[in-house]
């Protein structure tokens, strides 16, 4: 069941913001000298086996020192303009991963607020992004399976934005249209079914959308709850495609996401944050990660470098139960949960298995302990 509350001014239909007379002027379009328009928004690896331990340590140590993304040379970076940078790289903090707690009782409130903000994609690089809250992805959304959700979008944005919930049944042409500038506009739903979902903007044209950052995981926790996990945590893989515009920031790059061809792949936002700041667990103690695939483009092949996944659920939905999985497939849009235990105490790093990626930013480490 699902009702709405519509702000009269929400278009009826599906409105484009690529307008080169748009009223909405943060948008620039512009056409480069291979005449694909480009966005500009102003606001190991193979591991080969090796034959000792010894020799797998040091490539593992090797590689891992190796990946470290940091901001391209102005000579190399598409797009560029030979222009030193005039703005402040905005510090970075790490996105925390740990899934929250879920509200009680039979309602659920949820607002997300879509904002334009400078934000920072890997060491070097300010990016201007479009957000849920300010962050990219967006907050971690947890909810119950049979909750209802009372969801509000407010757009302090300069274009319409709109929400698309993939654990939601609701109809499209009411509930997923865009709200314009300075507009709010609420729902309900219900969550019927358990899982980890996306959730993100599909206003048009919605590839764009999502490459700049407007994306985020919601969990539906089965009505009598998973089973316990020492620690939980939300990992979402997503791409950058940018260009450096003339005070040295960069925006999107709409010939690189047409052509599928990312500067960086990410897991929560940020070239390899978790290599330098890991996730934690005990030896003996089971990790439970739910990851999702915003894309826009890209499959991920997750893997967990030493590590076997003893339970593997495709969607988070507990009918979809694997076990001893290497590797899990996590399509564009699409997401999954894993758990493991990890008996000794050391390093492992989590990749996508698509190594191509794993030099753009996708890895990080979980710390064991005794």
């Amino acid at each position: 069941m699902h009702t709405a509350k519509k702000d009269t001014d929400l278009p009826a239909t599906p409105t484009t913001d690529r307008r080169s007379n748009s009223k909405y002027p943060r948008i620039i379009i512009t056409r480069s000298a291979s005449k694909h328009p480009t966005i500009r928004n102003r606001t190991f690896w193979a591991i080969g086996g090796g034959t000792t331990a010894l020799l797998i340590l040091i490539l593992v140590t090797a590689i891992i020192s190796c990946t470290t993304t940091s901001a391209p040379t102005t000579a190399s970076t598409p797009g560029n303009t030979q222009a030193a940078s005039t703005v402040a790289v905005p510090p970075h903090q790490t996105y925390n991963a740990a899934l929250p707690p879920a509200p009680t009782g039979p309602v659920a409130h949820i607002t997300l607020t879509v904002k334009e903000a400078l934000i920072s994609i890997a060491p070097g690089i300010a990016y201007h992004a479009w957000t849920f809250n300010g962050t990219v992805p967006g907050p971690i959304l947890h909810v119950r399976q049979g909750q209802t959700i009372h969801f509000t979008l407010i757009n302090e944005g300069t274009m319409p934005h709109s929400i698309d919930f993939h654990a939601a049944q609701t109809p499209w042409n009411v509930n997923y249209q865009p709200i314009p500038p300075g507009k709010s506009f609420s729902f309900t739903w219900t969550a019927n079914y358990p899982g980890v979902f996306l959730y993100h903007c599909g206003a048009p044209t919605a590839i764009y959308h999502m490459a700049n950052g407007m994306y985020g995981a919601i969990i539906v926790d089965p009505a009598n709850g998973y089973a316990p996990a020492a620690k939980a945590y939300v990992l979402v893989q997503s791409e950058f495609y940018i260009t450096r515009l003339s005070d040295g920031t960069y925006g999107m790059d709409l010939t690189k996401v047409n052509n599928a061809t990312p500067d960086y792949v990410v897991f929560n936002g940020y070239a390899n944050q978790y290599k330098d700041t890991p996730l934690t667990a005990k030896a003996g103690q089971r990790i439970r990660i739910f990851i999702v695939n915003a894309g826009p483009s890209e499959f991920s092949a997750f893997h967990v470098i030493g590590a076997i996944f003893s339970d593997a659920y495709a969607d988070g939905n507990p009918a979809n139960h694997t076990i001893g999985d290497q590797t899990v497939i996590v399509p564009p849009g699409g997401a999954t949960m894993v758990e493991l235990v990890i008996p000794q105490p050391g390093l492992y790093p989590f990749v996508t298995h698509s190594f191509v990626d794993v030099g753009k930013g996708a890895l990080g480490l979980i710390q064991v302990t005794p």
